[in-house]
Order: C-alpha cells, then sequence, then structure tokens
C-alpha cells in the first residue's frame, strides 16, 4: 500500500523489512525442526546482517526531517486509516455472517433435540436476519481512488487469511458450501440420510467430513467404496481368535455398526461403486434412525440400538458411465430413501458466463498457497493465479457439459451435436488446481507453473482431452509442451 517504487531508499527499506520477516520465520521453522546450533549459525548471520542495514537507512536516508522520512510517514497514516476502514468493513461482514449462523443453530438445536422449533424460537431467528441483512456503509469513509484501492487491498487480504484458515481446516466455506451445510446440517441431527452427489474433485467427501466433524461435532467412520471391499466388511465378519489355548469365532464389527453403536456419522465415499449385495441392504438401513433397533444378521440376528449421532452421508460421482468406471446406477428406490436431502455439488463459479471473473476459483487458488499474512510464495504472483482460475473454470464448465458462447470453442462439432462434454476423462478439477500450486509453491523455485501444468497435460490418458486441455490452458498464457 505504500508508494515504495517512488524513493530507492523506501524500496529498499520495505524489501529489507520483508526480508526480515522471512528470515525470522525460517529461524523458528529451522528451530522447531530441532536444528542445532551449526544448522542455525547461517541463517542467524543473515538476520543480523539485515537488522543492520535496516538501522542504518533509518538512521540515513529515512532519517527523521527527511523526504523520503516524510513520504514514508504521509503514506503510513493512509495506510493507518486504509486498514482501519477495511477492519471496520471486515467486522461487519463477520457480525453479519455470525447472525446468520446463530439463526441456522436454532433450527439445528430444535432438530438435535428431534423436535419442531417453537413460535418464539421463530421469532428470535427472523430477527437474528433482520439484523444480518443490516450492513455497515464503509464506502461512505472513500475520500480517494487511493484510498478505495488501498482499502479493497486490504479486505482482500483479509479474506484472503480467513479462506486459508478455512481450506487448512478442510473446506472452502463458499456460498455454495455455505447453503448445503446449512439445509442439511438439521436433517443429520435428527438421524436422517444426506446424498452429495457432484462431478470428481468438486470437495464432496470435503463436505461430508465437515458436516460431520464442525457440523455434528463427532469423529465420523469412513468407508470408501473403490476396491475389493464386501457387505460384511461394512457390517462386521466374524474372526478367529486365540483364547487360553483354544480357538474361538468372535464377531467383529464393522464401520457402519461402529457408528451405529458408538453414534457417529458414517461417510459412505463413493456410494455407487459399493457392492450391489450391500446397496440392497442399504435401502433398509438408510430408514433406520437414532432409538431405532437393528438385527445384525451376521452376528446371528443379535439386535443392536442405534445412538444418538448415528447418520449416513453418503456421496456420488455424476452417473456417466464412460467416466467413471466400476460404478454402478444408483436405484431409484435407493435416491427415494434419500427424500429432500440429496444435493449436488457443483464446480466452484457454476453459472457463470465464460467471460466473468472465476472468484471461487482463484481464491481457493490463492488460499491454498497463501502465507500466515495472505501473502503469495515466490514463483507465484496474483496474474498467475488468475489465469490458473480462469483456465481451471472453463476446464470444469466443459467437463460438466457447459455449451454456449467461450465454452463451444472447446468442444468439438461431433460432441455438440451428441450433446456431449467437450472433456470426457479429465479436467482441472478443484483438487487438481490446489496440488498444482501446492507443487509450485513447495518446490523453492525449482519448478515452474508452466512446467507443472505441462506435466499434468502429459499424464492425461485420453488423447482428445489432452489436446483440449493443452489448448484451454494456452488461451490463458501458459506455455504447455
Amino acid at each position: 500500500m505504500l508508494p515504495y517504487d517512488a524513493d530507492p531508499a523506501l524500496r529498499e527499506a520495505a524489501h529489507v523489512r520483508e526480508q526480515l520477516r522471512a528470515t525470522r520465520r525460517a529461524l523458528a521453522a529451522d528451530a522447531a525442526r530441532g536444528g542445532g546450533a551449526a544448522t542455525l549459525e547461517p541463517t542467524m548471520q543473515d538476520l543480523t546482517r539485515l537488522q543492520s542495514r535496516y538501522d542504518e537507512l533509518l538512521a540515513g536516508e529515512l532519517s527523521a526531517g527527511t523526504d523520503a522520512r516524510r513520504a514514508a510517514e504521509t503514506a503510513l497514516d493512509e495506510q493507518a486509516a486504509a486498514l482501519r476502514i477495511a477492519v471496520l468493513a471486515r467486522r461487519d461482514e463477520l457480525r453479519r455472517a455470525e447472525l446468520s449462523r446463530r439463526a441456522d443453530a436454532m433450527a439445528e438445536h430444535a432438530a438435535a433435540s428431534g423436535r419442531e422449533p417453537t413460535d418464539a424460537e421463530e421469532l428470535r431467528a427472523a430477527d437474528l436476519r433482520a439484523r444480518a441483512a443490516e450492513a455497515y456503509d464503509w464506502a461512505g469513509e472513500i475520500r480517494s481512488p487511493g484510498r478505495r484501492d488501498a482499502v479493497l487491498s486490504a479486505v482482500g487480504t483479509l479474506r484472503l487469511r480467513e479462506a486459508r484458515a478455512q481450506l487448512r481446516s478442510g473446506l472452502l466455506l463458499t456460498e455454495q458450501m455455505r447453503g448445503i451445510i446449512s439445509e442439511a446440517l438439521p436433517s443429520l441431527l435428527r438421524g436422517e440420510p444426506a446424498l452429495l452427489i457432484g462431478e470428481t474433485g468438486g470437495a464432496k467427501t470435503a463436505l461430508a467430513e465437515y458436516l460431520s466433524r464442525t457440523g455434528m461435532r463427532l469423529d465420523p467412520e469412513l468407508v470408501s467404496g473403490y476396491g475389493d471391499i464386501t457387505g460384511a466388511q461394512l457390517i462386521g465378519t466374524h474372526e478367529l481368535h486365540a483364547e487360553g489355548g483354544a480357538t474361538v469365532s468372535v464377531f467383529v464389527p464393522g464401520p457402519l455398526l461402529r457408528a451405529m453403536t458408538e453414534g457417529r456419522p458414517l461417510i459412505l465415499d463413493e456410494v455407487n461403486a459399493m457392492p450391489p449385495e450391500f446397496l440392497k441392504r442399504l435401502n433398509r438401513i438408510l430408514q433406520l434412525r437414532p432409538g431405532d433397533a437393528f438385527a445384525v444378521q451376521e452376528d446371528a440376528g443379535r439386535r443392536i440400538r442405534i445412538r444418538p449421532g448415528f447418520a449416513i452421508l453418503a456421496t456420488a460421482n455424476e452417473q456417466t458411465p464412460h467416466r467413471y468406471r466400476g460404478l454402478d446406477r444408483l436405484s431409484a428406490e435407493l435416491i427415494n430413501r434419500f427424500g429432500a436431502n440429496t444435493y449436488r455439488v457443483h464446480y466452484p463459479d457454476t453459472g457463470l458466463r465464460y467471460t466473468d471473473f472465476p472468484s471461487e476459483n482463484a481464491l481457493l487458488a490463492a488460499s491454498a498457497v497463501a502465507g500466515p499474512r495472505g501473502e503469495l510464495p515466490r514463483g507465484i504472483d496474483a496474474a498467475q493465479i488468475e489465469r490458473l482460475a480462469r483456465a481451471a473454470f472453463i476446464s470444469q464448465q466443459v467437463f460438466s457439459g457447459e455449451h454456449g458462447e467461450g465454452f463451444d470453442e472447446f468442444v468439438s462439432t461431433e460432441r455438440r451435436i451428441d450433446s456431449r462434454p467437450g472433456l470426457e476423462e479429465s479436467v482441472l478439477a478443484p483438487r487438481t488446481m490446489v496440488a498444482i500450486l501446492q507443487k509450485v509453491a513447495g518446490s523453492a523455485g525449482a519448478v515452474s507453473m508452466d512446467r507443472a501444468l505441462s506435466r499434468f497435460v502429459e499424464g492425461i490418458m485420453h488423447r482428445e482431452d489432452r489436446h483440449v486441455l493443452a489448448l484451454i490452458l494456452r488461451g490463458q498464457g501458459f506455455r504447455i509442451g
């Protein structure tokens, strides 16, 4: 926010100050890893050298009364004013979000108790939502284009830091995710099942885990549908154990029974890849609620009582046979068991036009590699983040079957006629985008964005997809090949 480029001394001081921060963080990290004196000594010397140069600048070119010092003080005053407005604006956003959360929590509390909200609770919730709609008019304190830009930059940094914290806790809370959480949580607290459907890499599993751990405050049992898992492994099976010199058969509960008896959620990840014999039994299991009894066929019909906290969260990829191998189409009967608790988890920025800025993809990309203060790592700048987010957005929409202005450029005539998506098997999904960025950020400059994206494209098995994704990335200025 300061005009560092206007004066060489200011520019150098800003750089030295930033390097002082980076060196202190490096020293703390090395010390935390148990680095000895010999390991830490070079970094300590760097810190001493930088501090000495910073002191020299403050005592010389930036000493009191110099033009550079006065310029710095003026800029700092303007920065402080902009930060104050930004903090007030962000606090107001958080205040309104907290009021909305408290309104939602009333419905969740009633659901957890197995009852409807009272009239008084509904009135309090309505009052909270009305107060949440009242926004602080911080724009009235903007008196110049420079301050406007500074405030917007500061608000963006605050949001980025918050998004970084969210992502590290498991899930970036976009508007779509907040909406699903708000609607699904009361049902889950009543023990009703939920089904999350979406394309690959769209954070379905992360959302299910967030609903369990943060929403229900319970550690879930998680079962992946892929592999050679059987229905008996999900429910439980008999094992031979040695006891007192004899071999006895002992029934060992599987994740489903553990979730039922311990009162915890059960996440069935990629449920449409699970064995058909289990899906048939799942029809009945999905009707069970806390307090109901369940007869365990695998344990001689022993009956167990389902404890509060049990609920099933199932995820499923879109039913596209040519795209996801080994998946069975879920029966209408099974889907109906989820009732109104079936949610489509779309890719970020779904619904935007081709020319719109993909803000959710961009926020996800930046928060995946940003530092604690919201700064981007070396080798990745804001322009690269924007171009990568745009490429990811285009690929996600083409993969999902979006046609129309701009997107049709990446869909062959044959595919348009057949109403098929422009990408058959591969996509720069949110999960993939984050992995690529983290590879670049963690390489200490050894791997460029172009190189990482080229590796991604080279690994695509489907030849036409490889061509289309390379075309999308080149269209955003990346050198692929």
